[in-house]
């Protein structure tokens, strides 16, 4: 019989019922989750975690205790990590070996703006036995007494950046869903843990909401600010957890005014580009928007079948990427 793939932590369980009794008992229990490897155009789930991961957000440390975010489950990385396909960072200083960056599948503990507590799982999406690892997910969730989780990521997608961004959503609640233009009907596209874990926790009748923003393809491998300022509004909106973005607004106020700059300093064809998919854009999202793009020729938008290819390029040139 196998070695279970995660445990949970007494301290951080300890943790979690304190916080919870304080914020005013049980209530609603929110799981962010997101697994790094994948596709994360943008930069915009690496954004939002940095965000709810950052010291705001974190529990007052008691005594010698370091990290305000308390380990309450941990998956073991070391059987689901293949670390040739994922090298770990290692410090090399002078002449020995300072410092190694273990992989971490941990789910932690966090609170709002107003001590709301949630939970947060964020480090590199496993590479063996997803059936396994997501069988352990469901589990952790109903052991924790996780009401809603909620995964994201950025794709990178035919808009323009002088356009609000869109997610589309995903998930197993209508009523999370509505109110969001529909982009597409049908794709088949390669898979992914975190959207596996999705899959299964919907199986099982769990609440699970999925974000995917969408990133304008010709800034899709640079930091992206107004993905993570849309991805963290809609889970305010989903699960009424606080959460100022206020930095993050003033760092996408500022990579606009560089992307102008460079759209200014670019050629014809791209600006001519640019004013395409403003009037797709607009086509779609606008005052009186299509109700199914597919259905309509006149917005330009990609086909499942060139969805799944821009996919796979964004994959590819990331894997290229990651062998330099």
């Amino acid at each position: 019989m196998s070695e279970p793939l995660y445990e949970l932590d007494q301290a951080g369980l300890a943790a979690l019922t304190e916080v919870r009794s304080g914020s005013g008992g049980g209530g609603d229990l929110v799981l962010l989750y997101h697994y790094e490897g994948f596709m994360d155009a943008g930069h915009a789930a690496e954004q939002v975690m940095d965000h709810v991961l950052s010291e705001r957000f974190q529990l007052p440390t008691v005594g010698d205790e370091d990290d305000g975010n308390p380990v309450v489950a941990r998956f073991d990385a070391d059987r689901l990590v293949d670390y040739r396909a994922q090298r770990p960072t290692m410090t090399f200083d002078s002449d020995h070996w300072a410092d190694y960056e273990e992989p971490r599948l941990d789910v932690r503990l966090a609170r709002d703006a107003i001590g709301t507590p949630f939970l947060v799982m964020y480090g590199p999406e496993p590479d063996t036995e997803w059936e396994r690892f997501t069988a352990g997910m469901v589990e952790v969730v109903e052991k924790l007494g996780v009401t809603l989780s909620v995964n994201f990521h950025g794709i990178p997608f035919a808009v323009p950046h002088t356009r609000p961004t869109t997610l589309i959503p995903h998930g197993s609640r209508p009523d999370l869903l509505a109110g969001y233009t529909p982009w597409f009907d049908r794709a088949q596209v390669p898979g992914s843990a975190m959207a596996l874990v999705e899959y299964r926790l919907s199986e099982r009748g769990l609440a699970v909401l999925g974000l995917t923003a969408q990133v304008p393809h010709y800034i899709s491998r640079s930091p992206y600010p107004a993905s993570a300022v849309r991805i963290l509004e809609a889970i305010t909106a989903a699960t009424g957890l606080v959460m100022p973005v206020q930095e993050l607004h003033a760092e996408a106020q500022r990579v606009e005014a560089e992307i102008e700059e460079q759209v200014a300093q670019g050629d014809e064809d791209l600006r001519s580009m640019i004013r395409g998919l403003e009037v797709q854009y607009d086509t779609v999202a606008g005052p009186t928007p299509r109700t199914n793009l597919l259905a309509d020729q006149a917005a330009r938008i990609p086909s499942a079948e060139e969805l799944a290819r821009q996919f796979e390029q964004f994959l590819a040139e990331q894997d290229r990427d990651s062998d330099r």
